[in-house]
């Protein structure tokens, strides 16, 4: 049995929408959306017997379920909990107690948090009044906004509240840091369907439309994404002998930074290219943008273990606007002439991968320009610890080891962390959605793109051959998956493909060119949907053909009855897309994350 396909957890290797910028510990899949934890119990219970189901498909749920129900029983009788690791590919226990005890002494230490009040399942009252006045605040501001003509009819649909009956309180939940030696814990809030979320949406979009034309600041959308941006960096002849690459994480200024001086270093921003970011900004002047991020920092509540809280430092960790906010605040808040040297070097590689940066460098000055930002930063904010820096010809990145050696040629390889990787199987290919098959081969794509050199991919091939052995895949099915990843690309192999002498040069120069022309396919989509000024609108698959046509049909009414302009949607289209459902990783199954669904929603009568 290979339980491992609802073992892992979904991160997208090529992926360049808003979901990528999350965590998966920040996605809630649709199937739980109106549940609570007594339903997946039963949803546990039942998952054998659906009507339809083949035998082989009846047997196979039978035997996750009693593997399920085993670990459940388990831990119930140890009393521990499981968590997955905030960044890693492994699943921990701990004492239930004693993690409960840690992420107590976090909410009361850090200062980051303000509780407001208690609430429980039979006074529901004081969360469900929290939720009904932030988007009263919400409504309220986009209508005085709208109203004075400071954002267009389009603008104000695309922020505004969806309906609600849907809409849901913040949470907040841990999850440990095992890359640590001390296992701090991460915290990490739930705002997907929450009042402010399609607002942050649209101010992360364009905070990050504004930040990128200025500093020319690329996302990359995986470790795949930046070694082929360094592969075109060595290309062009940018990558010397004394190029150095640097890296920090922001992680801990998201959590602690001052909303003031957030807002402050944002004005700025505004104010020193505001007349070079007009298109950008869609006609919004300084003054909307300041109020609509005053907006959602000031309406940071969230529940945790029955208390109504409010983030009163930093800006929450499922919050699409928290990253983009903190890198103008570092960049644009401090006296550093950081900023005008990126800028001025537009040759170079400067990126970002979520709360990772990484920048290459020709100049030693730079160095001591970016380790004195975060000392300025340390030492006028001392809540807020210095910048973890790592500069040098090699750092580690993600999964990945970036250098180069002294004649000036690029060295990459995949990086694992024995104490927190050990032989899980990479989340990051998604084991719950996808043939294993496919789901193995897609590894060892990842394994070449990674790896500049053969003797780096063949221990990490060992790697992937063990973690599946240990997975109970057979050998055979790992020796016919490798041997049709190799055909795949033209490269004959016999099951003793282990002893053959193997072309690794073309291929990885295959791959990297399969994936050149991925990027390009993906861009003329998004220039597509621009041009066709198209949104998208995802809706359950297991819903009835009609339903999404009589919600399209409705949803188009009532935006023009409460349009100002009718004309604004003449260019407009409305796709309403089918969004398949896809097996929950066990992590759903066994972790009590959310608390109960009347304590996040609004009353019936609402």
């Amino acid at each position: 049995m290979k339980f491992i396909k609802d073992l892992q957890i979904k991160d997208d290797s090529i992926d360049t929408s808003n979901d990528n910028e999350l965590s998966h510990h920040h996605h809630v899949p649709s199937v739980l959306g109106d549940l609570d934890w007594n339903d997946i119990t039963d949803m546990i219970r039942n998952m054998d017997s659906h009507t339809g189901m083949s035998d082989n498909a009846r047997q196979e749920a039978q035997q996750h379920k009693q593997t399920i129900l085993s670990i459940q029983s388990n831990l119930a009788k140890e009393k521990r909990i499981m968590r997955a690791s905030y960044k890693g590919y492994s699943f921990h226990t701990y004492s239930a107690k004693r993690f409960q005890r840690k992420a107590s002494n976090y909410m009361k230490t850090t200062g980051i948090y303000k509780m407001i009040n208690e609430v429980d399942r039979t006074n529901p009252e004081v969360s469900q009044q929290c939720l009904s006045n932030i988007i009263k605040d919400v409504e309220m501001t986009l209508n005085t906004l709208l109203g004075s003509k400071f954002i267009t009819d389009p603008q104000y649909l695309l922020m505004l509240p969806q309906q609600r009956s849907t809409i849901r309180l913040n949470y907040l939940h841990f999850v440990p840091d095992t890359r640590k030696d001390h296992k701090p814990l991460q915290p990490i809030i739930i705002c997907k369907n929450g009042p402010t979320w399609n607002l942050t949406l649209y101010l992360s979009n364009m905070l990050w439309s504004m930040f990128n034309q200025i500093t020319g600041c690329r996302k990359f959308s995986s470790g795949d994404d930046i070694v082929y941006t360094l592969e075109q960096y060595v290309k062009d002849g940018y990558l010397l002998r004394t190029t150095q690459f640097g890296t920090f994480n922001i992680n801990e200024i998201t959590l602690t930074f001052s909303h003031e001086m957030a807002i402050k270093a944002l004005e700025t921003f505004l104010d020193l290219y505001g007349s070079q970011l007009q298109t950008t900004t869609e006609g919004l002047i300084n003054e909307t943008i300041l109020q609509l991020v005053r907006l959602v920092l000031r309406n940071q509540f969230f529940i945790y273990e029955n208390k109504l809280y409010q983030q009163v430092y930093g800006s929450a960790s499922g919050s699409l606007m928290t990253i983009p906010l903190v890198y103008i605040y570092l960049f644009f808040g401090q006296s550093s002439s950081l900023v005008q040297t990126l800028m001025n070097k537009k040759k170079e590689v400067f990126g970002r991968y979520r709360d990772e940066f990484i920048l290459t460098w020709n100049n030693w000055t730079g160095k001591h320009q970016l380790l004195s930002n975060g000392f300025i930063i340390n030492q006028q904010h001392p809540k807020i610890s210095s910048l973890p820096i790592s500069i040098g010809t090699t750092i580690r990145l993600l999964d990945l080891e970036l250098g180069h050696n002294h004649n000036g040629c690029l060295l990459t390889k995949i990086y694992r962390v024995t104490k927190t990787d050990g032989f899980e199987i990479p989340n990051k290919f998604d084991y719950g959605t996808s043939e294993p098959s496919t789901l193995l081969k897609l590894a060892l794509r990842h394994a070449v793109q990674c790896c500049s050199h053969e003797e780096n991919f063949l221990g990490e091939r060992v790697r992937i051959e063990l973690s599946h052995l240990v997975h109970g895949f057979s050998a055979d099915f790992i020796d016919k998956c490798i041997a049709e990843f190799y055909n795949e690309f033209g490269i004959k192999n016999n099951r003793d493909h282990r002893n053959k002498n193997i072309p690794y040069d073309i291929l990885r120069r295959k791959i990297l060119d399969n994936y050149e022309q991925q990027l390009i396919l993906m861009e003329e989509q998004k220039q597509q949907q621009r041009q066709q000024n198209t949104i998208r609108v995802l809706y359950p698959s297991d819903w009835d053909a009609q339903v999404p046509i009589n919600i399209k049909n409705d949803f188009i009414n009532i935006l023009k009855s409460c349009s100002t302009n009718q004309n604004v949607f003449d260019n407009m289209k409305f796709e309403f897309v089918p969004r398949p459902q896809t097996p929950l990783p066990i992590n759903d199954y066994l972790v009590d994350k959310r608390p109960p669904l009347c304590l996040l929603t609004l009353p019936n009568d609402a």
